[in-house]
This record gives structure tokens, C-alpha cells and sequence, in this order.
């Protein structure tokens, strides 16, 4: 990806968050460096779900 197409993926993205904001009236609310770690975190443990099911293994989540 070059750099213009990058500058557009950033802005519509911003674009789209703001209408978004703009348009269900919620107020933005910065998120913490550990709210992020946490959504990274649960995202690797889906993709790692998701990889050994398809080599054909049964994951059960223990709560």
C-alpha cells in the first residue's frame, strides 16, 4: 500500500468515526493503553481458536 492510499484509509476511517459519533449522539471517550491490550489479547485468542479448530481440534472455553 503506498503512502496516498494510506493517507485515504486514515481519513475515511476518521470520516467514519465521526459520523458515527456524530450521528447515535454518543459522547467519544478516549480509551487506556490496558483497554487496548485487552481487546488485542481477545483477538489473538480467537484467531488461536479459530486456527485449531480448523486442523480439526474440539475447544471447549473454560470459564
Amino acid at each position: 500500500m503506498g503512502p496516498q492510499k494510506a493517507i485515504h484509509a486514515i481519513g475515511n476511517l476518521i470520516l467514519r468515526l465521526c459520523y458515527h459519533i456524530l450521528v447515535s449522539g454518543i459522547k467519544y471517550e478516549e480509551r487506556e493503553k490496558e483497554d487496548y491490550e485487552k481487546i488485542l489479547q481477545k483477538k489473538k485468542e480467537q484467531r488461536m481458536i479459530k486456527e485449531l479448530e480448523e486442523k480439526g481440534y474440539k475447544i471447549e472455553i473454560a470459564s
